[in-house]
């Protein structure tokens, strides 16, 4: 019995651990792309095609969060994630780009009114 309580802690452990911090859970289309507490996603949670030379995601969520906290969490989480910045190639200063495993991710922060934003997530093959 003692060894089954200690699994069962361990298993919760890590799943608890493998939700990134102050996180809200994950975009519907990506099961890996955490989503940043206090937004949510918005319609149908996003369109996916899947083609031979890779996924095509695009998914949209916003909130009552401030652009600059926005920006802050994706570039501490997603490493965690195994995306690599591509800081050179942001280009304006609300759009962020991450590359994985062929594909690049980017994000994109639309302040809509001071106090709300949209998030929109693109991912495309490389």
């Amino acid at each position: 019995m003692a060894l089954f309580l200690r699994a069962a802690l361990f298993c919760c452990a890590l799943l608890l651990a493998a939700v990134p911090a102050h996180a809200e859970g994950f975009l519907d289309a990506v099961e890996d792309m955490p989503l940043m507490e206090g937004l949510a996603e918005t319609g149908d949670g996003g369109i996916v095609f899947d083609k031979p030379a890779g996924r095509i995601v695009r998914s949209v969520a916003e909130g009552d969060v401030a652009p600059p906290a926005v920006r802050a969490f994706y570039i501490e989480t997603l490493p965690q994630l195994g995306w690599t910045r591509a800081a050179e190639y942001e280009l304006i200063g609300e759009l962020l780009l991450f590359r994985r495993e062929g594909e690049q991710l980017e994000i994109q922060i639309v302040p809509v009114s001071q106090s709300h934003t949209e998030v929109r997530f693109s991912i495309e093959p490389q």
